[in-house]
């Protein structure tokens, strides 16, 4: 092989053209399958050799199984929402002068009955990937509206975000669909936030800037998700008619001991205040971060430090133990 790959290390000539070529190689042995599945497996084989910048690599077997459930994740992630297997989780957000929880970010789970929690890292993305995200969407908002509806039925003010794919900017009945939700479930349409990463709502400049406005006229409020991982412009922040910023976390998480990211943050916080938009900062997780985002005068905070993803039944508890400590 060594020597083959030396060989093809030689431009192919054609007619004219000198022409560079790359191979790697893929290796199946020792298996009593047939050819053509051997065959099969080293081309797999091959194709990682060459994603991960290798000469060859020798046949995982694993890697048929991954393959496999990559394959088959999206139908059966529409199968496990019917069967509930999908739930919503809710990661609180905290007033950072008052120090009281005012809102949550609903957020996909899958648990599935063979391989335990799915990463929502693997099936949003996948989902987002092939145009497969529109009943993922539909499900979690469902979820969110019902829960944030009941908690704000008992007196207590609560706002839920969900994000928002950018394939749903460019679907033409989602706003109506939205309507009808909020009025189904009694939910003011300022209780909910729809979060936008930076790269969806730039997609398409045209139809999601209309959508988005469209959103924003239905009275829903918009966020800019992951701000400072994309195309963070003057230009884009003042296209984008949103009512609020999120900080990535990976900017948040150093600002204590990193001045570089310390000033970010704060700078951020800064314009952001001047166009009128409120700030959010995720990955906060630790006290010493929260106290900072404080004294920037940071708007609402959202990490392990104020809590972990949970259920809607455990977040009621909280805010009513919250409620009660205020009362007392």
């Amino acid at each position: 092989m060594e020597a083959l790959y030396s060989l093809f290390r030689n431009p192919a000539r054609v007619a004219c053209f000198s022409i560079d070529l790359t191979v790697t190689f893929g290796v199946e042995v020792g298996s009593g399958r047939s050819l053509a599945n051997r065959l099969a497996s080293a081309l797999v084989a091959a194709d990682e050799a060459a994603h991960d910048g290798l000469k060859w690599k020798y046949h995982d077997p694993e890697s048929l199984e991954d393959a496999s459930w990559k394959l088959s994740m999206l139908s059966q992630l529409d199968e496990a929402i019917d069967r509930g297997e999908v739930w919503v989780a809710y990661q609180p957000k905290l007033d950072v002068a008052t120090r009281r929880i005012i809102g949550a970010e609903a957020l996909a789970r899958w648990t599935h009955p063979e391989k335990g929690p799915i990463a929502a890292s693997e099936f949003v993305g996948a989902a987002e990937q092939h145009n497969r995200i529109g009943k993922l969407t539909d499900f979690v908002l469902e979820k969110a509206v019902a829960g944030a509806a009941q908690i704000n039925k008992r007196g207590i003010h609560f706002d839920v975000a969900v994000n928002l794919s950018a394939r749903s900017l460019t679907d033409k009945g989602f706003t109506l669909r939205l309507s009808a939700l909020l009025a189904r479930h009694g939910l003011a349409p300022n209780c909910l936030t729809l979060e936008l990463t930076e790269t969806a709502a730039l997609a398409d400049s045209g139809e999601a800037l209309d959508m988005i406005t469209r959103l924003r006229d239905l009275g829903v409020n918009i966020a800019i998700d992951d701000y400072g991982t994309g195309q963070s412009t003057l230009d884009y922040l003042k296209r984008i008619p949103a009512n609020e910023i999120k900080i990535d976390q990976s900017f948040v998480k150093g600002i204590v001991d990193n001045r570089s990211d310390r000033l970010m943050v704060q700078s951020t916080i800064g314009l952001a205040h001047s166009l009128g938009r409120k700030v959010v900062a995720e990955g906060v997780e630790h006290r010493d971060i929260l106290d900072l985002l404080a004294e920037f005068k940071c708007d609402i905070a959202q990490g392990f430090a104020v809590g972990r993803p949970m259920s809607l039944e455990s977040l009621a508890k909280r805010l009513a133990s919250g409620r009660r400590r205020s009362a007392a």
